[in-house]
This record gives structure tokens, sequence and C-alpha cells, in this order.
């Protein structure tokens, strides 16, 4: 009797050992949460551009740079005058909160940033009351396409054995002028 539940203790064992060891070569479903799920999710970059100016807005507004009247936006205007968001959105806009009763109305225009390293697009958002036409608000955005792809760039490698000069190094003119010895050549005599 002992002996069957030893050997059925030891069976057990090995078929637990065994399971979490080849548990990863199973591919069996893993619990997963609403987070995990979320992070694989790939976004287009008209959602990522879209998104990132949502979330640039949120945060501005959370930090209180934005005038409480930002709250109460009835209607917002999109100039599209950026061949490159024009390009890369679609019809994909960024999501503005509204109220449907809003007192103002929000205009962003949207323009290139020329740069051949690094182009991306300048958001202008002008805030108006929309009875007396007034500017009550106004700010500018900058994005870039290292921002959308998260992307830094990279320093160019060195040469070896090649170090920069520091920036406070003074150079002192000589009148004679050296260079470094041919590999094979004995030493010259200095005078």
């Amino acid at each position: 009797m002992v002996a069957k539940l030893l050997g059925t203790l030891i069976i057990l064992a090995a078929l637990t050992i065994g399971y979490t060891i080849l548990k990863e070569d199973l591919d069996l479903p893993k619990k997963s949460d609403k987070k995990t799920a979320e992070a694989c999710v790939q976004l287009t970059p008209a959602q990522q551009l879209a998104k990132m100016i949502n979330n640039d807005f949120q945060t501005l507004e959370s930090e209180g740079q934005l005038p409480p009247e930002w709250k109460d936006i009835a209607t917002v205007e999109i100039r599209m005058n950026s061949t490159l968001a024009r390009t890369i959105l679609g019809k994909e806009r960024p999501n503005i909160q509204r109220v449907k009763q809003g007192a103002n109305y929000l205009e962003l225009e949207i323009v290139d940033l020329p740069d051949d390293e690094n182009p991306g697009v300048i958001i202008q958002a002008s805030l108006f009351n929309i009875k007396s036409k007034n500017k009550i608000f106004e700010i500018g955005r900058t994005y870039t396409m290292n921002d959308l792809n998260k992307v830094t760039p990279e320093k160019a490698p060195e040469a070896p054995g090649k170090k920069e000069a520091p920036t406070s190094a003074v150079t002192v003119p000589t009148s004679e002028t050296t260079a470094p010895p041919a590999a094979n050549t004995p030493p010259q005599p200095q005078k």
C-alpha cells in the first residue's frame, strides 16, 4: 500500500516537472490581462501620429497649460496645409474633446516642417470664442518623424584611435610641421 502511494507521488512529481519544462515548447495559451493585449496592438502611422497629438494635448491639459475654455470647445476646424501630414494621416484626425453646446471653436492648422534629416509637422492651435470671434488662446506644437517612430539618431562610429579634442582646448601654432614617422622607418634625431 505504501509502495503504491509512493509510486503515485513520484509519477505526479515527474509529470509536474515535465510539464513545467515543456510548457514553453507546447505554446499553451497563457493567462493574459487587458494591458498585455493592448501593448501588442500595432498602430498604423496615421494612428500613431493622431495618438501622439491627442496624448500631447491631454498632457498639456492635465498639467494646466491650457486655459479653462479648452474644455468648452464646440467645433474643431482642421486646415491641412501639410503634404506630409496629409500623406501620413489620410482620413485619420486628432480627436479633440468637444462639447455639444460649447462656446468656443478650435482651429488646427497643420503645416510641414521641412528638414532633410528629420521632417515633421507643426500644429498651430488657435482657440476662438464663437460669438465674439476673439482669439482666446494659441499654441504651436512640433511633431517630428523621429518622435513618431521613437527613433533617436545614432552617432556616427568614430575611427579607431581617433579622439575628439575637448571643446576648451587651445591650439598653439608651431613654426615646424612634423608628420608621424612611417611604420618601418627608424626614428630621426631631434634638432
